[in-house]
């Protein structure tokens, strides 16, 4: 017998006791390796009564939203697009450490409107994410401070990356390999505000990159917005050879950048902590 069954097992029978039998489950989906097993997880527990709910805003990029689509397809599993408007917020485009629990925080609003409405035909309802425990790690993550106050129920925060890599391989989930893809506020350095303006420039340049480069799913690969309007290509280390800078610039300089350069893949490279951010403030000031 394959040794993840087990394991598959009781993440489903952790799902069962954090869940509800006769009202919704909820999962806050966005295609990405993470809430794609929780997805399945829910779905498999209780096939009758799960949604995964996808929040459309200009910081989710397009090939995204379809990835997401494909994996609700594959799973079986309704989904649901709502659109947020994280986008409007004051806090959100200031983008100083607290964006995303601006975002999280209007996503999991909105998720509570759906369960309103279902609360008024079935009961109970319970909201999901796909924070694991690596996640819960990284001061940088502020949305975790809104999945508490929104009483999110955390599956995978037991798990490591790799343990739901391999989960999600165990249960067919055809993205187990797929390189973390966030939401496009993540590539702007701390403080460049996240505009939809901003956005766009940041997904139309990964799009041109990703292209002229043949860039895989699997490999991890971003155009950071840095300050001065200048670019950052961020690729795995032993794929930096394959890009050619004088290739990406005329691309990216027809979308506004002055300047382009390139350097390894670093998790969360541009993002900071508020307190990082307050700290940093009260010594340039």
């Amino acid at each position: 017998m394959n040794e993840l069954a087990p394991r598959y097992r009781e993440l489903i029978n952790v799902v069962r006791r954090m869940g509800s039998t006769e009202g919704i489950n909820l999962i806050a989906f966005s295609g990405g390796v993470d809430s794609s097993l929780v997805a399945k997880a829910v779905h498999d527990a209780f096939p009758l009564n799960s949604e995964a709910v996808i929040a459309l805003s200009p910081s989710v990029q397009r090939s995204m939203q379809q990835q997401a689509r494909d994996i609700a397809a594959r799973i079986g599993i309704f989904l649901r697009e709502i659109q947020t408007e994280e986008y409007r917020d004051p806090d959100y485009i200031a983008n100083e450490g607290m964006s995303c629990y601006v975002c999280k925080s209007h996503i999991y609003a909105a998720m509570r409107t759906v369960a309103a409405e279902a609360e008024t035909r079935n009961g109970a309802v319970r909201l999901f994410n796909g924070s694991n425990a690596e996640d819960l790690l990284d001061p940088t993550r502020v949305g975790l401070r809104a999945a508490r106050e929104f009483e999110v129920c955390s599956p995978l925060e037991a798990y490591s990356k790799a343990q739901v890599r391999e989960l999600s391989r165990y249960a067919g989930l055809p993205n187990w390999n797929a390189a973390a893809t966030p939401c496009l506020r993540s590539r702007l350095h701390t403080g460049i505000p996240a505009t939809p303006e901003h956005l766009a420039r940041i997904e139309h340049a990964e799009d041109a990159v990703r292209m002229l480069f043949n860039i895989s799913v699997e490999t991890n690969f971003r155009v950071r917005h840095m300050p001065g309007d200048a670019a950052m290509i961020e690729i795995d280390k032993d794929r930096i050879v394959e890009i050619d800078l004088d290739r990406c610039r005329p691309l990216l300089e027809k979308l506004g950048f002055m300047d382009v350069d390139m350097r390894a893949f670093r998790s969360g490279a541009v993002s900071a902590a508020p307190e990082t951010v307050a700290v940093e403030r009260d010594r340039k000031g």
